[in-house]
């Protein structure tokens, strides 16, 4: 009986180190595969054909209509990000930097990965499906009979238009976040403007500004790449469409937070190991 349950046990052990390497080898060749699709569409920039009128619809359709979406999610987490750091400030007495620690947190973290979110449960599942319907209507083929490249016409527009608008849809909900948390911090908690912001350039730096920027961007690009490549390689189905919606959701999302987590912790070691080598030289 001992050796039957140790067997089955084995068994069970075995079989679960084998799912492990098989998602393993899946997930590498996912990433691959995404990565190929990535260098492909980088290769089209600047290159013709170039639907010029569809890249400015795309523009359009991902910038501007996502505008309303972005500034009231940006207002309300500005205010909630006043309110949560104001409680926690109180604590100690430092008040005083209420301005500058929520324009920090908002710069650094709360607003990239704010919008990244937005535009991928907007935009990126719509691209999603809107490439997996020309797929499945065959319209994908039908611009390829016709001697042009699908990747040109249909796929660069709409890479180009996510990446350039999510940088742009970040500065806007930034201001946004910090013009909210700043009205916040006026009505709700007594804090005066002035009071507000006068240790903001204190402890908002250029690097902040810059860690964000650059989240952003390669938001934009994880999002334009993963939406784009689901519809394209979508089943050309009904079926096949939603599970392309679905696939983007879940995997720009996993994204976003995972590159954010890198980002976060190269520059946290990166500026461990600068204060380390200044106090060195400074103890010599």
């Amino acid at each position: 009986m001992g050796e039957r349950i140790l067997n089955i046990f084995s068994l069970g052990i075995f079989r679960i180190l084998g799912g492990a390497l098989v998602g393993l080898g899946n997930l590498i060749l996912g990433i691959g595969a995404r990565s190929i699709f990535l260098w492909e569409v980088i290769t089209k920039i600047g290159k013709k054909p170039f639907e010029l009128r569809e890249f400015i619809l795309q523009l359009y359709l991902v910038g501007v209509r996502s505008l309303a979406i972005v500034a009231v999610s940006g207002f309300f987490v500005g205010g909630i990000t006043v309110l949560q750091f104001h409680y926690a400030l109180s604590l100690f007495g430092a008040q005083v930097y209420l301005g500058g620690v929520t324009t920090s947190g908002l710069l650094r973290q709360v607003g990239p990965v704010l919008v990244a979110i937005m535009i991928t449960g907007r935009v990126g599942a719509f691209i999603s499906a809107e490439l997996g319907t020309m797929r499945a209507s065959e319209q994908i083929q039908a611009v390829r009979c016709l001697g042009l490249d699908p990747v040109s016409v249909l796929v660069l527009p709409r890479f180009l238009a996510v990446v350039i608008m999510i940088f742009l849809l970040t500065i806007v909900g930034l201001l946004i976040s910090l013009a909210g948390g700043a009205l916040v911090s006026f009505f709700l908690l007594k804090v005066s403007i002035s009071y507000y912001l006068v240790n903001l350039l204190k402890l908002t730096t250029i690097q902040a500004f810059l860690n964000g920027m650059v989240k952003s961007l390669l938001f934009g690009i994880l999002i334009a790449t993963i939406s784009c490549y689901e519809g394209y390689y979508s089943a050309p189905s009904a079926e096949g469409v939603g599970k392309a919606v679905n696939r983007t959701l879940t995997y720009a999302s996993i994204s976003v937070f995972l590159v954010n987590y890198i980002i976060t912790a190269i520059v946290s070691l990166t500026f461990t190991l600068g204060e380390n080598i200044l106090f060195l030289s400074g103890a010599r």
